[in-house]
């Protein structure tokens, strides 16, 4: 039986308790990627060099390791929006993957920008050949319960 993943970078937590709330609602095993090259302590640190990276199309590698994906069958994968995109270290996480024959449901956390106006940059950095199914902004614990049961994604 093919089980369920949730992958996720987080830096300032809403991303991470976003996915801690679908693994507890999947029973999925789960997975924070991190950047070879750590980002610098607070957000208007860390913020700057995440748009410098956005408006050099700069290459982020991952320190972290993905297990071998074809015991999964459903992936969801977790981002902060940064004006209005995914991190670049998304970039590195597909090319470096094969999401291949996975349904992937992308889930971002923002403030202001609509899950919607993040899946081109989602697209992009997946590529060709990632099935995208669905998909949502992170506002609370109990929007992810009914989004999951809605779908039938959940326990």
């Amino acid at each position: 039986m093919k089980k369920t993943l949730v992958i996720y970078f987080s830096l300032s937590g809403t991303t991470k308790t976003a996915a801690e709330s679908i693994q507890e609602n999947t029973d999925a095993d789960i997975i924070r990627i991190e950047p070879v090259e750590p980002y610098p302590a607070g957000y208007s640190n860390y913020s700057k060099v995440g748009m410098h990276q956005m408006e050099t199309h700069a290459d982020v590698p991952m320190k972290t390791k993905i297990p071998d994906l074809n015991q999964y069958d459903l992936i969801f994968i977790g981002y902060p929006t940064w004006g209005g995109q995914v991190p670049r270290i998304f970039y590195s996480l597909f090319a470096e993957n094969d999401f291949s024959g996975k349904r992937v449901v992308p889930f971002s956390t923002s403030v202001s920008t609509p899950f919607e106006d993040t899946l081109p940059s989602f697209k992009e950095a997946a590529g060709d050949g990632v099935k995208i199914v669905g998909g949502f902004r992170y506002r609370d614990e109990a929007q992810v319960t009914k989004y999951l049961q809605e779908h039938h994604l959940g326990n």
